[in-house]
């Protein structure tokens, strides 16, 4: 459960809404930034099945989202700000048309 009380927010939590929100918008506003970050994303791919194949790849999964879950307000906050963004993206496309 959330719970919303200004005094008890992390500053992870806060982190995790900002870097959600921060990067929706880059990807939804920017094709320049959309192309560059599959890229990057396409090529750390390359790299890593390079360096390991499928076994570096899922270990690497694995650990991401075990230290993402290490830290359950920033998870929570990665949420959030998914949340956030996509109701403010949904009302802004209703005003446009």
């Amino acid at each position: 459960m959330l719970n919303f009380s200004l005094s008890t927010l992390s500053n992870e939590f806060l982190v995790g809404v900002a870097v959600a929100a921060i990067v929706v918008s880059a990807l939804v506003a920017s094709s320049l930034f959309r192309n560059i970050a599959l890229g990057l994303a396409a090529g750390a791919v390359v790299l890593l099945y390079m360096q390991g194949g499928t076994a570096a790849l899922i270990a690497t999964s694995k650990v991401v989202e075990t230290e993402i879950k290490a830290t359950p307000d920033f998870s929570q906050g990665l949420v959030v700000g998914l949340a956030i963004s996509a109701v403010f993206l949904v009302g802004m496309r209703q005003r446009a048309s």
